[in-house]
């Protein structure tokens, strides 16, 4: 993961880049997510767990190296269940 003090570039040069694109491998995500820690942008090869209701992918997917990757976590959109506590925020 790269912190945005150190990229020389932003997203709307890489919208800019790939506007011609229509093969669905260039994505910008929405504007959803809030800041929870002390770095406000971030950049890195994406990895994506997708569950439901189960962190068990998780937390395998942050025990193990990181090498510099986002972690995304797809939760099919339920809100009944944390899937990214306190404890595996802090060990990712």
């Amino acid at each position: 993961m790269t912190a945005s003090s150190s990229l020389a570039f932003s997203t709307c040069d890489f919208c800019d880049a790939h506007k011609g694109d229509d093969s669905g491998a260039f994505r910008v995500l929405p504007p959803v997510f809030q800041s929870y820690g002390a770095c406000a942008s971030f950049s890195g090869p994406v990895s994506t767990v997708k569950c439901f209701e189960d962190n068990t992918l998780v937390k395998a997917a942050v025990d193990s190296p990181g090498l510099g990757r986002v972690l995304v976590v797809d939760g099919g959109g339920s809100l009944r269940r944390a899937l990214v506590g306190g404890n595996l925020a802090a060990a990712a």
